[in-house]
Protein backbone atom coordinates (compact mmCIF):
# COMPACT_ATOMS: atom_id res chain seq x y z
CA UNK A 1 0.00 0.00 0.00
CA UNK A 2 1.40 3.36 -0.95
CA UNK A 3 1.86 5.93 1.75
CA UNK A 4 1.84 3.32 4.51
CA UNK A 5 5.02 2.82 6.52
CA UNK A 6 6.24 -0.76 6.76
CA UNK A 7 8.30 -2.13 9.65
CA UNK A 8 12.03 -2.52 9.09
CA UNK A 9 11.99 -6.03 10.54
CA UNK A 10 9.80 -8.54 12.39
CA UNK A 11 11.26 -10.45 15.33
CA UNK A 12 9.05 -13.32 16.49
CA UNK A 13 9.57 -14.54 20.04
CA UNK A 14 6.95 -16.87 21.41
CA UNK A 15 8.82 -20.13 21.99
CA UNK A 16 8.16 -20.19 25.72
CA UNK A 17 4.50 -19.25 25.36
CA UNK A 18 3.84 -21.68 22.50
CA UNK A 19 5.11 -24.65 24.46
CA UNK A 20 3.30 -23.60 27.65
CA UNK A 21 5.70 -25.59 29.83
CA UNK A 22 4.39 -28.94 28.64
CA UNK A 23 7.51 -31.01 29.09
CA UNK A 24 7.49 -34.39 27.46
CA UNK A 25 9.69 -37.45 27.80
CA UNK A 26 10.02 -38.29 24.14
CA UNK A 27 13.38 -37.61 22.50
CA UNK A 28 12.81 -35.29 19.56
CA UNK A 29 15.32 -34.99 16.76
CA UNK A 30 14.64 -31.50 15.40
CA UNK A 31 15.82 -32.52 11.94
CA UNK A 32 13.15 -35.20 11.57
CA UNK A 33 10.52 -34.99 14.32
CA UNK A 34 9.58 -31.31 14.26
CA UNK A 35 5.86 -31.96 13.80
CA UNK A 36 5.23 -34.63 16.42
CA UNK A 37 1.72 -35.64 17.47
CA UNK A 38 -0.15 -33.12 19.56
CA UNK A 39 1.79 -30.04 18.51
CA UNK A 40 0.92 -29.67 14.82
CA UNK A 41 -1.54 -26.88 15.56
CA UNK A 42 1.15 -24.77 17.24
CA UNK A 43 3.48 -25.23 14.28
CA UNK A 44 0.65 -24.34 11.91
CA UNK A 45 -0.03 -21.13 13.85
CA UNK A 46 3.64 -20.14 13.60
CA UNK A 47 3.52 -20.83 9.86
CA UNK A 48 0.40 -18.73 9.41
CA UNK A 49 2.06 -15.79 11.17
CA UNK A 50 5.26 -16.05 9.10
CA UNK A 51 3.37 -16.50 5.83
CA UNK A 52 1.14 -13.50 6.48
CA UNK A 53 4.04 -11.26 7.50
CA UNK A 54 6.09 -12.18 4.42
CA UNK A 55 3.11 -11.81 2.09
CA UNK A 56 1.98 -8.43 3.42
CA UNK A 57 5.49 -7.04 4.00
CA UNK A 58 7.73 -8.50 1.29
CA UNK A 59 10.50 -5.98 1.97
CA UNK A 60 10.62 -6.54 5.73
CA UNK A 61 12.70 -9.50 6.95
CA UNK A 62 11.35 -11.92 9.54
CA UNK A 63 13.33 -13.87 12.12
CA UNK A 64 12.68 -16.10 15.12
CA UNK A 65 14.32 -15.24 18.43
CA UNK A 66 14.10 -18.31 20.65
CA UNK A 67 14.52 -17.72 24.37
CA UNK A 68 14.26 -20.32 27.12
CA UNK A 69 12.45 -20.52 30.40
CA UNK A 70 13.98 -19.83 33.80
CA UNK A 71 14.28 -23.61 34.15
CA UNK A 72 17.06 -24.59 31.71
CA UNK A 73 15.88 -28.20 31.37
CA UNK A 74 12.36 -27.14 30.33
CA UNK A 75 11.79 -27.35 26.60
CA UNK A 76 10.30 -24.63 24.42
CA UNK A 77 8.53 -24.56 21.06
CA UNK A 78 11.81 -23.90 19.28
CA UNK A 79 11.56 -27.44 17.93
CA UNK A 80 8.31 -26.50 16.23
CA UNK A 81 9.47 -23.16 14.88
CA UNK A 82 12.62 -24.61 13.27
CA UNK A 83 10.55 -26.46 10.66
CA UNK A 84 8.66 -23.30 9.75
CA UNK A 85 11.88 -21.28 9.69
CA UNK A 86 13.55 -23.78 7.37
CA UNK A 87 10.58 -23.86 5.01
CA UNK A 88 10.43 -20.07 4.67
CA UNK A 89 14.22 -19.58 4.95
CA UNK A 90 13.76 -17.43 8.04
CA UNK A 91 16.79 -17.13 10.34
CA UNK A 92 16.62 -18.39 13.92
CA UNK A 93 18.65 -17.01 16.82
CA UNK A 94 18.53 -19.36 19.77
CA UNK A 95 19.39 -18.08 23.23
CA UNK A 96 18.77 -21.59 24.55
CA UNK A 97 21.52 -23.04 22.34
CA UNK A 98 24.02 -20.22 22.81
Amino acid sequence: KQGVAHPDMFILEFAVNDYQGQDHDRHVDFKFDVFFEGFQDIALCAEVVVHKLLKENPNSPVMFLEFRTAIPARRTAQLLHVGVAQHYEVPVISYAEA
